[in-house]
């Protein structure tokens, strides 16, 4: 008996230190992969294969994006950065006010543009991204006054798209959207053609998408019917009240385009075959072991405006970070934090060590610039300096790479303490900033502000047009509106970092779907 006591222990030590061993090594190998193509940077916690095959997935819908809107200019040199997740709880690690139902969100911001999706079944990954895709696409290229209704059922048209090698096919349906028309009450047909996705009830939303889907597969899918609806886009755009143009360009009323909606039910698809699948070449890492712990929290950082995390949140990275020392996503994190909500002295000595090591290491050089910023967000007594400070490293940030609209939107906001700002050099910063990376609001906002004060009003109003006209800028939009009537928008105070704007979509159901949509 003692015997066999001795040699249990001995055979529990040894397994514990086996499982030890392994808990080590596993910890020490991060999950997190990166891969890279000329247009998009996806970042996945599965296998290379998945992230390697999703990659090349976003390459060909964009090319059948292209396909479909050969007016399309070519592509911008700013990446598209996409975060596949694995459930909700991920998503919130990024943004944790979003609202219930939230499946995935597009945010272009001046740190970058991302891309966030969780795969939950009936709302997949594809459907959420290639929806996200959607808008930022036409954000990029064809940015005009379009009701709030055609930007969503636009991406919700494109979304579905299947691809399978050279072949893609357009025009099918998501369950949840199947889901909101089969099984929910609709709403008023004039709400859907007039309102704002913020107009919306948040419970309502999943409605207004699958109406909005609907009526758009619906004027897409027949050569006729898309002639009226260009016709009625470009009356829109060109003030044309949403209810009238459509009423104008079909010929029939809200009540007869309701019935001609409720019975479409047989969905016509659209098959294109190229003559060779869309090809991109993709180039895989893995990230290092901190990214378990910090790559989302990064994320987070990069996001949130100041006041928006807390202290508890600044011990655990810092608690994090001290468990991979060394480690470049680790320092980074960290320093970003110290910038934004702790120590300021202590983030500036992690980016000079860092700089004093690879002094030209454009992120650290990018990182410790808008680090500067930040800080001088934070202490209005201090900005002026350390705006001025953020100069030099920003400006060697763009000189190592003048395709990276980040260091200009962060060296035109560290010049808006100067009494001489906006200058003309500025205003052609901020333009030049804009054209690398169209779709970041804050920048057109910013450039609309600096011509507003040089008294280029109606220059002004060309360059926010993309503010002015996106469904997703809600209140803000109408309250630039008013200043730039009022003569007033000059006046806005551009010293400080703004919060990026938010787009919490494609909203989804609050059950399966039930039933099919396609025959």
């Amino acid at each position: 008996m003692i015997g066999g006591g001795i040699r249990r222990a001995a055979v529990r030590r040894l397994l514990a230190g086996v499982l030890a061993c392994a808990a080590m090594a596993s910890s020490a190998e991060a999950r997190w992969l990166k891969a890279e193509t000329d247009r998009f940077v996806v970042y996945g916690d599965g296998s290379e294969k998945a992230v390697r095959a999703f990659a090349s997935k976003l390459t060909a819908f964009d090319t059948l994006l292209r396909v479909y809107n050969p007016a399309a200019k070519p592509a911008s040199p700013t990446k598209v950065q996409v975060f596949l997740l694995s459930g909700v709880s991920d998503l919130k690690r990024v943004r944790a006010n979003l609202p219930k139902y939230t499946q995935g969100f597009y945010a272009a911001t001046n740190e970058g543009i991302f891309a966030f999706a969780v795969d939950n079944g009936d709302m997949g990954q594809d459907d959420v991204l290639f929806h996200e895709y959607a808008h930022h696409f036409m954000l990029e290229n064809f940015p005009t006054a379009y009701p709030a209704w055609f930007v969503e059922g636009w991406a919700e048209y494109f979304m579905t798209a299947e691809i399978k090698g050279a072949t893609m096919t357009v025009g099918g349906y998501n369950p949840a959207r199947a889901y909101g028309i089969l099984s929910e009450n609709w709403l008023p047909l004039e709400q859907v053609l007039s309102k704002t996705t913020f107009e919306i009830a948040p419970e309502r939303r999943n409605v207004f998408y699958a109406q909005s889907w609907l009526l758009a597969h619906y004027m897409l899918s027949d050569a006729a019917r898309a002639k009226q609806l260009d016709k009625a886009i470009k009356d829109i755009s060109r003030g044309a009240a949403p209810i009238a143009a459509m009423e104008g360009a079909t010929g029939a009323s809200l009540k007869d385009l309701t019935a001609k909606l409720r019975a479409y039910r047989r969905l016509q698809t659209v098959e294109i075959t190229l003559k060779e699948a869309p090809a991109s070449e993709i180039r895989v890492s893995q990230l290092p072991p901190s990214a378990d712990d910090l790559l989302l929290a990064n994320q987070r950082l990069v996001m949130a405006a100041l006041g928006d995390n807390d202290r508890g949140f600044l011990e655990d990275v810092r608690r994090k970070a001290a468990r991979h020392p060394g480690d470049w996503l680790a320092e980074r994190t960290l320093a970003r934090a110290e910038f934004v909500l702790g120590d300021v002295a202590a983030g500036e000595a992690i980016m000079k060590r860092r700089l004093a090591a690879s002094p030209d290491d454009r992120e650290d050089l990018l990182l410790a610039g808008v680090g500067q910023i930040w800080a001088g967000a934070r202490t209005p007594a201090e900005r002026e300096m350390r705006y001025r400070a953020a100069r030099p490293m920003l400006g060697k940030a763009f000189q190592l790479d003048k395709s990276d609209f980040r260091a200009l939107t962060a060296y035109a906001l560290s010049r808006t303490t100067e009494p001489a700002y906006p200058s003309e050099n500025d205003v052609n910063v901020l333009l030049e900033a804009r054209g690398l990376a169209p779709s970041v609001s804050e920048t057109s906002v910013r450039a609309g502000v600096a011509l507003a004060r040089k008294g280029r009003r109606d220059e002004a109003e060309r360059v926010l047009a993309v503010v002015l006209n996106n469904p997703h800028s809600g209140p803000a939009a109408a309250e630039l509106r008013k200043l730039l009537d009022d003569g007033k928008l000059g006046q806005v105070d551009v010293t400080a970092a703004q919060k990026p704007a938010e787009e919490e979509e494609p909203a989804a159901p609050q059950e399966p779907a039930k039933a099919s949509a396609r025959n």
